[in-house]
């Protein structure tokens, strides 16, 4: 047909292009995922206490195996180096038992992080950590408490922050996440995903409620069963003298006094004005800010990020958080409000819910045991990330 030009390889190169064999070297006593050493990788000669390659030019000087990959090597190393056996429950001394069955031990010898946000070093079960996933509308990296939902060990790159809501809440403010995230987490992105990096608007509370759901279900489990959980009258001493090797006790009230009723009105007088302060400085930035006056020509310097502007007390807002704890044997162990962390609702679906085994107790002892550990882990998370500072 006239106006239509039809291209077509030439036989020559249509016949090239079908038979385009790839020669590659291949070992006929290769097997796929299996590491090659010694006659595996060719013709080899011992020598003493080493092989080397057996060269087709003999007046060439011979090529040693590397030791990884000496079978001589490798023998004569395996004598010496024996794999540490576990230890033995059966074996450990009492201090030794007691350390394995404490969960504040085990947190303290959990890999030390830095937290993207105070810069503080602190192990890692102490801290909470966002993995950046992709946005479900736009795509973007999405910073999200992966590890709360997921039992998966490898989930990429982490950011690390302190666990408390306060931490969450000023991360979520930042203008620019690319300059919090660690350097082996900014290599595995763009120039562009990296600006365009956003934390959810609700994390705080995000957080908090998956800490919660988590937290719930593995409770469910141990209120589920007899024997899990000992039931006392209160968390009074002289209440719970009688039980031994006792963790942490589960106090189904409320801990709350008028004192901290009159801190959380504190609490939201100061978020009042920060909400003011917040508006001032996004309002009115070109008179408060020396930097953004239209006659001022230089830039401001990296450590400045807005305009200083006054607010009530900030070096004492945040003094030390306040844990409960209770008295047991001369030694304090935590106390923990079930109320508190869950609410009224939860609390009643936890300990009227129909897999219950103890509805008409008022306050339980969990014992000291390494099954019991992950709950108390979760609590201790839990307990931080809510903990307000003493009022």
């Amino acid at each position: 047909m006239l106006g239509r030009w039809n291209h077509r390889l030439s036989p020559r190169l249509h016949r090239a292009k079908q038979a385009s064999p790839v020669h590659r070297r291949r070992s006929s006593t290769h097997v796929p995922g299996r590491l090659l050493r010694g006659d595996d990788l060719g013709p080899t000669r011992k020598e003493g206490h080493q092989t080397f390659r057996a060269r087709t030019d003999e007046g060439a000087k011979a090529l040693p195996l590397p030791p990884l990959l000496d079978p001589i090597v490798l023998q004569s190393r395996g004598r010496w180096e024996q794999p540490k056996d576990q230890p033995k429950f059966a074996d450990f001394t009492p201090f030794q038992r007691r350390l394995w069955a404490n969960t504040f031990a085990h947190a303290l010898a959990s890999p030390v992080r830095q937290c993207c946000h105070t810069n503080i070093l602190l192990p890692k079960d102490l801290l909470m950590a966002l993995h950046a996933r992709p946005h479900p509308t736009t795509n973007d990296p999405w910073l999200l408490p992966v590890s709360l939902v997921s039992e998966e060990k490898r989930l990429g790159p982490p950011l690390y922050f302190v666990g408390h809501h306060t931490v969450a809440t000023q991360l979520g403010k930042r203008k620019s996440l690319a300059k919090a995230l660690p350097r082996h987490m900014t290599a595995k992105f763009s120039a562009p995903d990296l600006k365009n990096m956003v934390c959810r608007e609700d994390m705080p509370d995000f957080i908090l409620q998956t800490m919660r759901n988590k937290v719930f279900n593995k409770l469910s489990f141990n209120f589920s069963f007899r024997g899990r959980l000992i039931p006392v009258q209160s968390p009074r001493s002289e209440d719970i003298e009688h039980v031994d090797d006792i963790s942490c006790v589960l106090f189904f009230g409320s801990l709350r006094t008028r004192a901290d009723e009159f801190h959380q009105n504190l609490i939201d007088v100061q978020n009042e004005l920060e909400k003011w302060v917040t508006y001032f400085i996004k309002n009115f930035s070109a008179k408060i800010d020396p930097h953004a006056s239209a006659d001022v020509t230089h830039s401001s310097p990296a450590w400045y990020t807005e305009p200083l502007v006054p607010r009530l007390q900030p070096r004492l807002k945040f003094p030390e958080l306040e844990f409960h704890t209770t008295s047991w044997q001369g030694k304090k162990v935590a106390l923990y409000s079930v109320t508190d962390l869950f609410g009224q609702e939860k609390t009643a679906e936890l300990i009227k819910g129909s897999n219950s085994k103890y509805g008409d107790a008022r306050c339980v002892v969990m014992k000291r045991a390494r099954h019991n550990m992950p709950v108390e882990m979760l609590l201790m998370q839990l307990q931080a990330y809510i903990a307000q500072s003493a009022p």
